[in-house]
């Protein structure tokens, strides 16, 4: 049998070695370039998840929410879904109810509305903005109004659009209204028309 060379085995030698080597080197780029792309889908799945999870996890159903001072309530916020925005301290809510309980036992004072927005300050109630259907009730009234408004730095309800208010042997019409709390001082403003139901003579009359 004839031998070969020992310089032609040490060739083949070095290209096999070499082979190998390349083969390596390309099989690691594989691998690194699969784990970059792997570790930038997790970023981009991470990222999706944090867009998407705080809006899932602040949704509440059957959303109440109750201020206290000592053993008085002060008021009590009620919907069928609340949305909470953290960054902008806000609860949009679906079928709200908001009621202000009045100093001394004055009575309840509650506003009902299809839509809202309430804008927190810290943990209080800083500003309620309802609309539609809104249906306001305190003491024997009742106020029904596109939209109403409160603000806790005047601790007033404000409607700024036209109201009808029932009640008590009169119906009252007005272009826009103000209820103080603490007073239950009610002021309207623009055009407004009273109707009283009952009089002494027993006859119905009007009065601007």
């Amino acid at each position: 049998m004839q031998r070969l060379p020992a310089t032609a085995f040490d060739r083949r030698r070095v290209r096999a070695v070499l082979a190998v080597l390349m083969i390596a080197a390309v099989g690691a780029v594989v691998v690194q370039l699969v784990r970059s792309q792997w570790a930038q889908h997790l970023r981009s799945l991470r990222t999706r998840e944090l867009d998407f999870l705080p809006q899932v996890s602040q949704r509440i159903q059957n959303f109440r929410r109750v201020k206290m001072e000592g053993e008085r309530k002060v008021w009590e916020v009620a919907a069928r879904e609340a949305q909470y925005f953290e960054e902008d301290k806000l609860i949009v809510v679906d079928d709200p109810e908001v009621s202000f309980f009045v100093k001394d036992d004055q009575g309840v004072v509650s506003v009902k509305g299809k839509q809202g927005k309430i804008l927190l300050d810290d943990r209080e109630m800083d500003r309620v903005d309802l609309e539609g259907g809104i249906e306001l009730r305190f003491r024997d009234y009742l106020v029904r109004t596109d939209r109403a408004s409160y603000q806790r730095s005047d601790d007033a309800v404000v409607s700024p659009g036209t109201v009808l208010v029932t009640g008590d042997g009169l119906s009252l019409s007005g272009e826009h209204m103000t209820l103080e709390m603490g007073s239950q001082r009610v002021r309207f403003g623009g055009n407004v028309r009273t109707v009283l139901q009952r009089t002494a003579e027993g006859t119905d009359a009007n009065r601007s």
